[in-house]
């Protein structure tokens, strides 16, 4: 053995011991072990030390939900159809005489004053030396008819046999020639003198330009476009409507109109029903009539329509998030209480009226009848996860969160004689985003 190996020798010796002595410490403790786990008296001291609580079920802890009461109402289905702002008036402003553009002083998005504003000014020049001529003229032509109306009393009166009646009717004829040709000159300076007023073009109702088709020193003619004008004060919604039902629409009823980009609804009026249907979707036109709001409301903004299609009636109405509507049937969770806690029960339902934010239901059972009534608390958050009778807790709103909310609605309605909303100074979506919780409970 070389003086190298020797202690590789020793490594495995000691190695070899360590093994060996770890193996038989692991058979008398495994066999203790097993002697403990078959001796009964053992077993009994232990259960006795942790007391019989270990051992209890404890059961799924509460679940936590937050609620909104049931109320009664009489409720209609009401189904949303959209469309978008349009007009009331869009004026494409032309010249009516042939002129020389000498003053534009609009701009596109401009607002402008019906009868005052001014769109464009056309050179006068010329209609103004058409109008010293015309003038002249007629003072001429009054001048040569008045001295042949003269000549010709003078003829008539004379002694009979001075002038002949051939010479008289002669007279009489010069003297209605230049009389026509009077009242001729008088309507040419007439005409003048309007062609001079319509050189300056006048916005013809309030609104704002969109659009501008002409520059200085341009040439006009007679029909040439210079601007487009938008109305302001009144805006419609243009709102596409299904065959089945644009007959229950009449003119000059209420529709609720949604203007999307703002998230505020405004009541308009039905101001006309179109019967006909421009595409092959059978969709019908209907206008509805909106205040603008002072300009808060646009053309082009999108807009959803909710409109009622069925006769409304008497129904428990509860939240659209309190209802877990499933192709196996529809459920609303009811909240009770029972001595100190509160228990969650389903209640199998029919969904009767459909609105946009609410449904109208029926309990399909006596007892679920008697659980969901108005005033009963419905589980809005946290259903899914709830089985029948277990415990729940509340979550719990801070009232201030409560305060100045429209009822039953998660959005603030602007009716039609409100005061026009402020829009200096402020943010108008701090003004209309309005949470869906006013009818929370709080336990």
């Amino acid at each position: 053995m070389t003086q190298k190996q020797h202690p590789i020798l020793l490594f495995s010796l000691a190695l070899s011991c360590l093994l060996v002595g770890g193996g038989g410490v692991w058979f008398f403790l495994n066999r203790a072990h097993q002697q403990l786990l078959g001796n009964a008296g053992f077993l009994q001291q232990q259960l006795d030390k942790f007391g019989n609580d270990a051992v209890k079920p404890t059961g799924r802890p509460p679940s936590l939900i937050r609620v909104t009461e049931a109320w009664e109402e009489k409720i209609g289905t009401t189904r949303a159809f959209y469309g978008q702002l349009v007009e009331v008036q869009l004026a494409k402003i032309s010249s009516e005489v042939s002129g020389l553009v000498v003053d534009l002083p609009i701009e596109v998005g401009m607002r402008v004053k019906g009868g005052e504003t001014l769109i464009a000014q056309t050179d006068r020049t010329w209609l103004e030396l058409d109008l010293e001529q015309t003038e002249a003229e007629i003072h001429s032509l009054e001048a040569q008819y008045k001295f042949q109306s003269s000549e010709l009393k003078r003829r008539e009166a004379a002694i009979p046999g001075t002038f002949t009646d051939s010479d008289i009717d002669n007279l009489k004829t010069i003297a209605e020639q230049f009389h026509r040709n009077l009242e001729k000159a008088k309507i040419t300076n007439r005409e003048t003198k309007e062609k001079l007023k319509r050189t300056t073009i006048l916005a013809p109702f309030d609104g704002y330009v969109v659009k501008r088709e002409v520059g200085l020193g341009e040439l006009l003619s007679p029909g040439t476009p210079i601007a487009e004008i938008v109305s302001l004060g009144d805006i419609d919604a243009r709102i596409g409507v299904g065959e089945e039902f644009i007959n229950q629409i009449k003119v000059g009823d209420e529709i609720p109109i949604i203007i999307d980009q703002l998230g505020i609804q405004v009541i308009g009026k039905v101001r006309s029903v179109v019967p006909y249907a421009p595409t092959a979707a059978t969709s019908f036109p209907l206008l509805v009539r909106l205040d603008d709001k002072n300009g808060l409301l646009k053309v082009g903004m999108s807009v959803t329509a909710l409109i009622q299609t069925t006769t409304p009636r008497d129904s428990v109405v509860v939240g659209k998030d309190a209802v877990l509507d499933k192709p196996d049937g529809s459920t609303v969770w009811v909240v009770v209480k029972e001595g100190e806690e509160f228990v969650a029960k389903p209640v199998p339902v029919r969904i009767a009226v459909r609105a946009p934010n609410v449904y109208g239901v029926s309990p399909e059972t006596e007892e679920g009848r008697e659980l969901l009534r108005a005033g009963s608390k419905t589980v809005i958050e946290g259903a899914e996860r709830l089985f029948p009778n277990q415990i729940v807790r509340i979550v719990e709103i801070n009232p201030v969160h409560l305060d100045n909310l429209p009822p039953k609605t998660g959005q603030k309605v602007i009716p039609k004689d409100a005061d026009e909303p402020k829009t200096e100074d402020a943010d108008p979506i701090e003004e209309i985003i309005v949470p869906e919780v006013d009818h929370t409970v709080s336990k």
